[in-house]
C-alpha cells in the first residue's frame, strides 16, 4: 500500500501596517506611538523585550553633560531632552509606572585645577566653587579641585521604562513575539514586504522598522556593510548603599555614578570593542570601584549588589542611523550608542512621522545610512 503523501501546511503570513525588528527601547517606543496612531504594529524580539542593551544602561539623560559637539547630534539631543518630560508623564498616565525621571542635574568633577578649567568651558556648564559642590553633595571627597554643573539633565531607571514601553504598547494594541529571530528582510524590486524569520515563516507588512541595535548588519537585505554598526560592550557596577548617598548624576575621572532612589548607585562604564563577548572582568570591576570610591569615599561601605555589560550600537562617526533607506518602507533606528535611551522619544516621533507620510521634526541628512 502506498503511503500517502503529507502535505505540508504553507506558513502562516500574518500582516501588519508595520513590523518592527527589535524590542529595546527604540522598537517599544516606536511601537508605542505607531499604535497610538492607530496602526497594526508587531514587534520581532530574539529574546524578551529590552533584554540587550537597553535595560543594561545607566539611564543618563545628559542632554548637555555628555558633551556633544555643535552640530546635528547635539540638536538631535536636545529635541529629545525637551520632550522626554512629558514622554515619561504619558507613560506614567498608560502605564501607573514611574520610570523614575528625575531632574536632578548632572555635575562633572575633577581632581585637578587644568580639569575644572577644562570642564568649564563645556557650553551650557555652570562652574561651582568646592562649597556649593559641598552643599550639592556632601558625600563628595574633600580631595577634589571643583567642578560644573548641568542643571537641565536628568536620569531615569531603564528597567522600569523598558518595563513600562511593553506594557503601554501592549495596551494599545502592538503584538510581540519573543525568540524571533529575523534572518532577512523580504524585498521585492525597490519596496520592502517583510521579513523572514529563521523558522521559515514570513511576516508580511508595508512597513519594516530595523531597530535591533547591535545586531543591525547581521540581518540580510538591510542594506548596510559588516562593519556600519558594532557592539561595543560597556560594563557596569551596581552598589547599594544604606542610604541615598547622592542626589545628582555625577561624571568624575575613570566613572560615572548614576544614583537611584533607593540608594542604589550605577557605576558605569567601560569601552570595549570585544565582539559579542558578554563578560564582565575583574580588572574593569577593579577600575570602576578604585574610580567610584575615590569620588565617593563612603561607597567603600557600600554592599556589592550585581555586575553586568551589554553592547551599545557603535557607529565610527558616533552618530546613529535613522530614517528611510533605498528600500521604500524600510526604516533604520540604530547605531545610538551611548545615548539609546536619551534618543528614545526623539526617534520614535521620527519613526512615526515617516511611517505616517509627514515631514519629520528634524532634518535626517546627517542620520542617514547613506551618508559618507
Amino acid at each position: 500500500m502506498t503511503p500517502r503523501k503529507k502535505h505540508r501546511a504553507a506558513p502562516a503570513r500574518p500582516k501588519a501596517d508595520v513590523v518592527i525588528v527589535g524590542g529595546g527601547v527604540m522598537g517599544c517606543a516606536s511601537a508605542w506611538l505607531l499604535a497610538r496612531r492607530g496602526l497594526s504594529v508587531t514587534v520581532l524580539e530574539r529574546s524578551v523585550p529590552g533584554a540587550e542593551a537597553s535595560s543594561a544602561a545607566a539611564g543618563i539623560l545628559g542632554v548637555s553633560a555628555e558633551d556633544h559637539a555643535p552640530g546635528a547630534m547635539s540638536e538631535l539631543a536636545r529635541a529629545s531632552g525637551a520632550r522626554y518630560a512629558r514622554f515619561c508623564a504619558d507613560l506614567g498616565r498608560a502605564t501607573e509606572i514611574d520610570v523614575e525621571y528625575r531632574n536632578c542635574g548632572v555635575l562633572r568633577v575633577a581632581f585637578s585645577k587644568a580639569e575644572v578649567r577644562t570642564l568649564a568651558r563645556q557650553p551650557g556648564a555652570q562652574a561651582l566653587s568646592l562649597q556649593e559642590i559641598a552643599r550639592l553633595e556632601p558625600e563628595l571627597s574633600r580631595a577634589l579641585a571643583g567642578g560644573v554643573r548641568f542643571p537641565g539633565d536628568a536620569r531615569v531607571d531603564p528597567r522600569r521604562l523598558l518595563r513600562a514601553l511593553h506594557i503601554a504598547a501592549q495596551r494599545s494594541g502592538v503584538r510581540f513575539q519573543s525568540g524571533a529571530y529575523v534572518r532577512r528582510v523580504l524585498i521585492d524590486g525597490e519596496r520592502v514586504r517583510g521579513v523572514a524569520l529563521d523558522d521559515g515563516r514570513e511576516l508580511l507588512a508595508r512597513w519594516v522598522v530595523v531597530a535591533a541595535g547591535s545586531w543591525t548588519t547581521l540581518i540580510e537585505g538591510v542594506g548596510l556593510p559588516a562593519g556600519r554598526v558594532v557592539p561595543a560592550r560597556g560594563q557596569i557596577v551596581e552598589l547599594e548603599a544604606p542610604r541615598p548617598l547622592l542626589s545628582s548624576v555625577l561624571f568624575g575621572p575613570g566613572a560615572y555614578l548614576v544614583p537611584r532612589d533607593d540608594g542604589r548607585v550605577l557605576v558605569g562604564s567601560t569601552l570595549e570593542f570585544v565582539g559579542y563577548q558578554r563578560d564582565v572582568t575583574a580588572g574593569a570591576v577593579r577600575d570602576l570601584l578604585t574610580a567610584a570610591t575615590a569620588l565617593v569615599p563612603a561607597l567603600e561601605g557600600a554592599r556589592l549588589g550585581a555586575t553586568w555589560s551589554n553592547f551599545r550600537p557603535y557607529t565610527k562617526d558616533e552618530l546613529p542611523l535613522i530614517g528611510a533607506t533605498k528600500i521604500a518602507g524600510l526604516l533604520l533606528a540604530t547605531g545610538h550608542y551611548r545615548n539609546g535611551i536619551l534618543l528614545a522619544p526623539i526617534t520614535a516621533e521620527i519613526v512615526t512621522a515617516l511611517v505616517l507620510g509627514k515631514k519629520p521634526p528634524l532634518v535626517l541628512t546627517p542620520f542617514s545610512a547613506q551618508r559618507a
